[in-house]
Protein backbone atom coordinates (compact mmCIF):
# COMPACT_ATOMS: atom_id res chain seq x y z
CA UNK A 1 0.00 0.00 0.00
CA UNK A 2 1.45 3.36 -0.79
CA UNK A 3 1.46 6.16 1.79
CA UNK A 4 1.62 9.60 1.18
CA UNK A 5 1.51 12.69 3.56
CA UNK A 6 0.80 15.24 1.31
CA UNK A 7 -2.92 17.22 -0.44
CA UNK A 8 -5.07 15.78 -3.08
CA UNK A 9 -3.50 17.48 -5.79
CA UNK A 10 0.12 16.96 -4.50
CA UNK A 11 -0.82 13.78 -4.18
CA UNK A 12 -1.65 13.88 -7.90
CA UNK A 13 1.13 15.61 -8.50
CA UNK A 14 3.80 13.31 -6.76
CA UNK A 15 2.62 10.14 -8.68
CA UNK A 16 2.34 11.97 -11.93
CA UNK A 17 5.32 9.43 -13.41
CA UNK A 18 4.52 6.82 -11.81
CA UNK A 19 1.31 7.26 -12.89
CA UNK A 20 2.14 8.01 -16.41
CA UNK A 21 4.09 4.60 -16.65
CA UNK A 22 1.16 2.52 -15.15
CA UNK A 23 -0.98 3.98 -17.87
CA UNK A 24 0.97 3.13 -20.21
CA UNK A 25 1.23 -0.46 -19.19
CA UNK A 26 -2.81 -0.59 -18.74
CA UNK A 27 -2.95 1.15 -22.74
CA UNK A 28 -4.17 -1.03 -25.57
CA UNK A 29 -0.81 -1.82 -27.37
CA UNK A 30 -1.85 0.02 -30.22
CA UNK A 31 -0.86 2.99 -29.43
CA UNK A 32 -0.67 6.06 -26.58
CA UNK A 33 -3.32 7.05 -23.68
CA UNK A 34 -7.31 7.52 -25.52
CA UNK A 35 -9.47 9.60 -24.88
CA UNK A 36 -11.47 8.91 -21.44
CA UNK A 37 -14.41 6.77 -22.16
CA UNK A 38 -18.23 6.79 -20.82
CA UNK A 39 -17.59 6.01 -17.31
CA UNK A 40 -19.75 3.73 -15.20
CA UNK A 41 -21.00 6.31 -12.23
CA UNK A 42 -18.46 5.52 -9.32
CA UNK A 43 -21.47 5.09 -6.14
CA UNK A 44 -24.43 2.79 -5.58
CA UNK A 45 -26.41 4.92 -4.17
CA UNK A 46 -28.42 8.78 -4.13
CA UNK A 47 -26.08 10.76 -4.78
CA UNK A 48 -25.37 14.79 -4.20
CA UNK A 49 -23.44 15.77 -7.49
CA UNK A 50 -22.21 19.40 -8.19
CA UNK A 51 -19.38 20.88 -9.85
CA UNK A 52 -16.91 21.97 -6.79
CA UNK A 53 -14.11 20.94 -9.47
CA UNK A 54 -11.04 24.16 -9.03
CA UNK A 55 -13.07 25.31 -6.10
CA UNK A 56 -10.59 26.94 -3.07
CA UNK A 57 -9.16 24.53 -0.54
CA UNK A 58 -6.32 26.57 1.82
CA UNK A 59 -3.52 26.67 -0.50
CA UNK A 60 -4.61 24.80 -3.53
CA UNK A 61 -7.45 24.09 -5.56
CA UNK A 62 -9.68 21.22 -5.25
CA UNK A 63 -8.78 18.52 -7.78
CA UNK A 64 -11.46 16.54 -8.24
CA UNK A 65 -15.41 16.28 -7.46
CA UNK A 66 -16.48 15.71 -4.11
CA UNK A 67 -20.02 13.45 -3.91
CA UNK A 68 -21.91 13.26 -0.54
CA UNK A 69 -23.28 9.68 -0.43
CA UNK A 70 -24.65 7.27 2.68
CA UNK A 71 -21.98 5.56 4.81
CA UNK A 72 -20.18 2.05 3.55
CA UNK A 73 -22.36 3.18 -0.16
CA UNK A 74 -20.53 0.55 -2.64
CA UNK A 75 -17.94 2.42 -4.49
CA UNK A 76 -17.36 0.98 -8.15
CA UNK A 77 -14.96 0.85 -10.65
CA UNK A 78 -15.91 3.03 -13.74
CA UNK A 79 -14.25 1.21 -16.22
CA UNK A 80 -12.02 -1.67 -16.29
CA UNK A 81 -8.71 -1.60 -15.33
CA UNK A 82 -6.53 -2.48 -12.15
CA UNK A 83 -6.32 -0.76 -9.06
CA UNK A 84 -4.15 0.26 -6.16
CA UNK A 85 -4.08 1.16 -2.58
CA UNK A 86 -3.06 3.82 -1.06
CA UNK A 87 -3.22 5.78 2.57
CA UNK A 88 -2.53 9.49 3.29
CA UNK A 89 -3.14 11.82 6.26
CA UNK A 90 -5.38 14.13 4.62
CA UNK A 91 -6.90 11.34 2.16
CA UNK A 92 -7.37 8.93 4.21
CA UNK A 93 -7.84 5.09 3.19
CA UNK A 94 -7.46 5.84 -1.10
CA UNK A 95 -7.70 3.93 -4.35
CA UNK A 96 -6.35 4.26 -7.51
CA UNK A 97 -8.03 2.86 -10.83
CA UNK A 98 -5.66 2.49 -13.88
CA UNK A 99 -8.13 2.40 -16.46
CA UNK A 100 -7.64 0.35 -19.68
CA UNK A 101 -7.95 3.91 -21.77
CA UNK A 102 -4.72 4.97 -19.93
CA UNK A 103 -6.97 7.77 -17.81
CA UNK A 104 -5.96 7.12 -13.99
CA UNK A 105 -8.66 7.62 -11.25
CA UNK A 106 -8.41 8.50 -7.66
CA UNK A 107 -10.97 7.40 -4.97
CA UNK A 108 -10.83 9.25 -1.83
CA UNK A 109 -11.94 9.28 1.54
CA UNK A 110 -12.84 5.56 1.77
CA UNK A 111 -14.39 3.84 4.69
CA UNK A 112 -11.92 2.91 7.42
CA UNK A 113 -15.10 2.66 10.49
CA UNK A 114 -16.05 -0.61 11.98
CA UNK A 115 -19.41 0.96 13.14
CA UNK A 116 -21.42 4.10 11.57
CA UNK A 117 -20.03 6.39 15.08
CA UNK A 118 -16.98 6.82 13.00
CA UNK A 119 -14.56 4.91 15.09
CA UNK A 120 -11.43 4.60 12.59
CA UNK A 121 -10.75 1.72 14.55
CA UNK A 122 -11.02 -0.42 10.69
CA UNK A 123 -7.87 0.95 9.10
CA UNK A 124 -7.43 1.11 4.98
CA UNK A 125 -7.81 -2.75 4.23
CA UNK A 126 -9.73 -5.65 2.38
CA UNK A 127 -13.47 -6.08 3.74
CA UNK A 128 -13.26 -2.51 5.42
CA UNK A 129 -11.84 -0.12 2.80
CA UNK A 130 -11.78 -2.57 -0.32
CA UNK A 131 -13.53 -5.00 -1.83
CA UNK A 132 -10.78 -6.31 -4.19
CA UNK A 133 -7.73 -7.22 -3.29
CA UNK A 134 -4.45 -4.61 -3.90
CA UNK A 135 -3.53 -5.34 -7.65
CA UNK A 136 -6.51 -6.98 -8.75
CA UNK A 137 -8.40 -6.56 -12.21
CA UNK A 138 -11.24 -5.54 -12.15
CA UNK A 139 -14.20 -4.76 -14.58
CA UNK A 140 -16.52 -1.77 -15.13
CA UNK A 141 -19.29 -1.42 -12.72
CA UNK A 142 -17.78 -3.89 -9.82
CA UNK A 143 -17.51 -3.13 -6.81
CA UNK A 144 -13.94 -1.79 -5.58
CA UNK A 145 -14.36 -0.29 -2.17
CA UNK A 146 -17.30 1.41 0.49
CA UNK A 147 -17.56 5.32 0.55
CA UNK A 148 -16.76 6.24 4.36
CA UNK A 149 -15.07 9.64 6.02
CA UNK A 150 -10.93 8.71 6.57
CA UNK A 151 -8.69 11.37 6.24
CA UNK A 152 -9.82 15.08 6.79
CA UNK A 153 -13.30 13.87 6.05
CA UNK A 154 -14.23 12.86 9.24
CA UNK A 155 -18.02 12.41 10.25
CA UNK A 156 -18.56 13.96 6.54
CA UNK A 157 -19.06 10.62 4.61
CA UNK A 158 -18.45 11.57 0.97
CA UNK A 159 -16.11 10.67 -2.22
CA UNK A 160 -13.67 12.90 -3.46
CA UNK A 161 -13.15 11.66 -6.91
CA UNK A 162 -10.33 12.18 -9.76
CA UNK A 163 -9.86 12.11 -13.58
CA UNK A 164 -6.37 11.60 -14.66
CA UNK A 165 -6.27 11.58 -18.87
CA UNK A 166 -3.27 9.57 -19.52
CA UNK A 167 -1.93 8.96 -15.88
CA UNK A 168 -1.19 12.98 -16.06
CA UNK A 169 -2.79 16.44 -14.85
CA UNK A 170 -6.28 16.22 -13.27
CA UNK A 171 -9.08 17.49 -15.24
CA UNK A 172 -12.65 18.12 -14.19
CA UNK A 173 -14.56 14.71 -13.42
CA UNK A 174 -18.19 16.71 -13.82
CA UNK A 175 -18.83 16.39 -17.20
CA UNK A 176 -17.84 12.89 -17.21
CA UNK A 177 -19.86 11.79 -13.61
CA UNK A 178 -23.11 13.60 -15.45
CA UNK A 179 -22.78 11.14 -18.21
CA UNK A 180 -22.09 8.13 -16.76
CA UNK A 181 -23.76 5.10 -16.48
CA UNK A 182 -25.79 4.66 -13.52
CA UNK A 183 -25.13 0.96 -11.94
CA UNK A 184 -28.19 -0.25 -10.09
CA UNK A 185 -26.15 -2.68 -7.93
CA UNK A 186 -22.53 -3.95 -7.01
CA UNK A 187 -21.26 -7.32 -7.98
CA UNK A 188 -18.48 -9.22 -8.84
CA UNK A 189 -18.96 -10.15 -12.77
CA UNK A 190 -19.84 -13.83 -12.94
CA UNK A 191 -21.38 -14.05 -8.93
CA UNK A 192 -24.77 -15.42 -8.51
CA UNK A 193 -27.71 -11.99 -7.43
CA UNK A 194 -30.85 -11.35 -7.38
CA UNK A 195 -32.64 -7.92 -6.62
CA UNK A 196 -34.82 -6.26 -4.42
CA UNK A 197 -36.45 -3.38 -6.43
CA UNK A 198 -38.82 -0.58 -4.50
CA UNK A 199 -40.77 2.07 -6.39
CA UNK A 200 -44.22 2.25 -8.63
CA UNK A 201 -45.14 0.03 -11.70
CA UNK A 202 -46.16 1.92 -13.81
CA UNK A 203 -46.53 0.16 -17.40
CA UNK A 204 -47.41 -3.34 -18.42
CA UNK A 205 -46.83 -5.48 -21.60
CA UNK A 206 -46.47 -8.42 -23.04
CA UNK A 207 -44.10 -10.60 -20.50
CA UNK A 208 -42.97 -7.33 -19.20
CA UNK A 209 -43.36 -4.89 -16.83
CA UNK A 210 -41.78 -1.58 -16.22
CA UNK A 211 -40.80 0.15 -12.92
CA UNK A 212 -39.42 3.55 -11.70
CA UNK A 213 -37.37 2.31 -9.27
CA UNK A 214 -36.11 4.64 -6.18
CA UNK A 215 -34.79 1.70 -3.76
CA UNK A 216 -32.75 -1.27 -4.27
CA UNK A 217 -31.41 -4.49 -2.16
CA UNK A 218 -28.77 -6.92 -3.49
CA UNK A 219 -28.84 -10.43 -2.76
CA UNK A 220 -27.14 -12.17 -0.95
CA UNK A 221 -25.68 -9.87 2.28
CA UNK A 222 -26.68 -6.25 0.74
CA UNK A 223 -29.45 -3.55 2.30
CA UNK A 224 -31.53 -1.63 0.80
CA UNK A 225 -30.61 1.69 -0.80
CA UNK A 226 -32.21 4.82 -1.96
CA UNK A 227 -30.54 5.39 -5.60
CA UNK A 228 -31.49 8.11 -8.10
CA UNK A 229 -35.38 7.37 -9.43
CA UNK A 230 -35.22 5.02 -12.71
CA UNK A 231 -37.11 3.25 -14.87
CA UNK A 232 -36.46 -0.40 -15.09
CA UNK A 233 -37.65 -2.76 -17.20
CA UNK A 234 -38.52 -6.86 -16.31
CA UNK A 235 -39.02 -9.84 -18.22
CA UNK A 236 -41.40 -12.24 -17.10
CA UNK A 237 -39.46 -15.06 -15.55
CA UNK A 238 -40.99 -19.12 -15.39
CA UNK A 239 -44.10 -18.53 -13.13
CA UNK A 240 -43.47 -14.96 -12.25
CA UNK A 241 -45.68 -14.58 -8.74
CA UNK A 242 -47.84 -11.83 -9.62
CA UNK A 243 -51.05 -10.61 -7.71
CA UNK A 244 -54.81 -10.95 -9.04
CA UNK A 245 -55.78 -7.99 -10.66
CA UNK A 246 -52.13 -5.70 -9.98
CA UNK A 247 -51.45 -5.50 -13.48
CA UNK A 248 -54.98 -4.89 -14.11
CA UNK A 249 -55.11 -1.88 -11.52
CA UNK A 250 -52.24 -0.55 -13.83
CA UNK A 251 -53.58 -1.09 -17.18
CA UNK A 252 -56.51 0.90 -16.01
CA UNK A 253 -54.92 3.91 -14.34
CA UNK A 254 -52.39 4.16 -16.88
CA UNK A 255 -55.61 4.13 -19.51
CA UNK A 256 -57.79 6.70 -17.99
CA UNK A 257 -54.77 9.01 -17.60
CA UNK A 258 -54.42 9.12 -13.18
CA UNK A 259 -51.65 10.12 -12.02
CA UNK A 260 -50.48 8.39 -9.81
CA UNK A 261 -49.06 5.09 -10.36
CA UNK A 262 -49.05 1.51 -8.09
CA UNK A 263 -46.77 1.37 -5.24
CA UNK A 264 -44.53 -2.11 -5.68
CA UNK A 265 -41.71 -4.24 -4.39
CA UNK A 266 -40.42 -6.40 -6.80
CA UNK A 267 -38.26 -9.30 -6.45
CA UNK A 268 -35.78 -10.69 -9.45
CA UNK A 269 -34.88 -14.25 -9.93
CA UNK A 270 -31.26 -15.50 -9.03
CA UNK A 271 -28.99 -14.91 -11.81
CA UNK A 272 -25.27 -14.02 -13.37
CA UNK A 273 -23.69 -10.71 -12.55
CA UNK A 274 -23.18 -9.04 -16.34
CA UNK A 275 -22.23 -5.38 -17.07
CA UNK A 276 -25.72 -5.46 -18.90
CA UNK A 277 -27.30 -6.69 -15.33
CA UNK A 278 -25.66 -3.95 -13.05
CA UNK A 279 -26.74 -1.21 -15.63
CA UNK A 280 -30.25 -2.56 -15.46
CA UNK A 281 -30.32 -2.68 -19.78
CA UNK A 282 -33.94 -3.53 -20.77
CA UNK A 283 -35.16 -7.01 -20.51
CA UNK A 284 -31.85 -8.60 -18.78
CA UNK A 285 -33.76 -9.38 -15.28
CA UNK A 286 -36.76 -11.45 -14.46
CA UNK A 287 -39.23 -11.05 -12.49
CA UNK A 288 -40.09 -14.16 -9.84
CA UNK A 289 -41.96 -12.31 -7.82
CA UNK A 290 -43.94 -8.53 -7.38
CA UNK A 291 -46.17 -7.32 -4.37
CA UNK A 292 -47.66 -4.27 -3.03
CA UNK A 293 -45.68 -2.18 -1.53
CA UNK A 294 -46.90 -2.17 2.17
Amino acid sequence: MRRHRTTARGIALSLLLAGVAAAALASPSSGGPQAVPRLVFPLVADTALWDNYGDPRGTHSHAGIDMENPWRAPVVAVEAGRVEYAESSLGGCMLYLYGRSGTMYMYIHLNNDLVAKFDNKGGCRKDVTFAVPDGARVAAGQQVAWNGDSGDAAGNPHLHFEVHPGGGADVNPFPYLKRGLRPLFAARPGSAFSLGLGGTLVATGPGSVSLEVDRVRRYPGGSWLSVPSRPVDLAFGPEAEVPAGLLDDVATANGRGYKAAVPVTAFTLKAKTTRDAILGAPGVLQLGRLTPAR
